[in-house]
């Protein structure tokens, strides 16, 4: 089986599209770089060289005058626009910082020049992020160096103060919100833990993994916090709709937290995660197809029939997790 089809079927010479309609590539919605990034590291894994080029050329575009990058590109009758929205906002187009930041520096893309070039622009401007969701995948990417950066222990002492500001006895947890892409932060203190045996991080990351575990389940079955509403401090947790990029990234996550513990129960949660994929939801329904394709959400109804960028690279990451911890043969 062709386990890159999808992502190639909705990839053409400029990049990966954002959206699909269908099981088809929307282009009205055009491309975003944080699908280029995620699209990136799922081709390096696989050692797709033609995918790679493409979508590090989509960001080797991006760039702006002042060495950063544009968010969005749309085709328009035969002439491209790379744009910045006007209603995106700061914390968004810096997560897709962080997400490019990750995927150059994790896949070894600083051969070229001019990408190293805005690796150190990146780098450069990530001192003042504020974002969570930047600074944490931001942090992954350091972490893949031969060597220690100096911005890595900035971007970790970021996240240790998130958590030390916010929790409490019944809340433990880096915000006072739990939304999208969650996982994604105890994930990298689990790296920062493997990588430099930092016990704060493993502290925290340990902590705020159970919490997760706890907070995202029904009756055993994981249940990803719904984008109806998510779920607030102290107000009650929205179900649906459910986005296959927070059961990704959690089999990411305890990946990790089972290599740095060796505890099963980290590894019984990543297949009870994975098998979300495969109908082990408040559903019971697949969000993979007969062509091993990922549906968008799951949402009251069954499953959003769209099959998107973002859902399918994330799928190939938690395939990919899932295969390292022998989930799947």
């Amino acid at each position: 089986m062709d386990l890159l089809k999808k992502i190639r079927s909705m990839t053409s010479d400029i990049g990966i599209y954002q959206h699909g309609k269908l099981d088809k590539p929307d282009p009205e919605f055009g491309y975003a770089l944080e699908d280029q990034a995620r699209a990136l590291i799922v081709a390096d894994e696989f050692e797709d060289k033609n995918l790679k080029d493409t979508y590090l050329n989509f960001i080797f575009k991006a760039q702006r005058e002042d060495g950063l990058l544009y968010h969005f590109y749309y085709e328009n009758n035969g002439k491209g626009l790379f744009k910045n929205e006007e209603h995106d906002s700061k914390s968004n187009i810096k997560e897709a910082y962080g997400l490019t930041l990750w995927s150059l520096l994790s896949t070894k893309s600083n051969k070229d020049s001019f990408i190293k070039k805005i690796i150190g622009n990146l780098i450069e401007d990530a001192s003042s992020w504020t974002s969570i969701r930047a600074i944490s995948p931001a942090l992954l990417g350091l972490l893949s160096l031969d060597y220690k950066h100096s911005l890595e222990n900035e971007l970790k002492a970021k996240l240790h103060n998130f958590y030390f500001e916010t929790y409490s006895d019944d809340w433990v947890w880096f915000e006072n919100y739990l939304v999208y892409a969650n996982a994604l932060i105890p994930w990298a203190l689990w790296e920062t833990y493997l990588k430099r045996k930092c016990k704060t991080s493993f502290e925290i990351a340990k902590k705020t993994t159970d919490f997760l575990i706890n907070n995202c389940q029904e009756d055993n079955i994981p249940s990803p916090i719904g984008n109806k509403g998510w779920y607030f401090k102290g107000g009650n947790k929205a179900l649906f709709d459910q986005q296959p990029i927070d059961s990704s990234y959690m089999v990411c996550c305890l990946e990790k937290a089972y290599r740095a513990t060796e505890d099963s129960f980290y590894l019984t949660w990543a297949e009870k995660w994975y098998r979300w994929f495969f109908g082990n939801n408040l559903n019971n329904i697949s969000l993979i197809d007969e062509n091993f394709t990922c549906y968008d959400a799951l949402n009251p109804e069954g499953v959003n029939l769209n099959q998107g960028a973002e859902s399918n690279i994330c799928f190939l990451l938690a395939f990919l997790a899932a295969k390292r911890l022998g989930i799947i043969k």
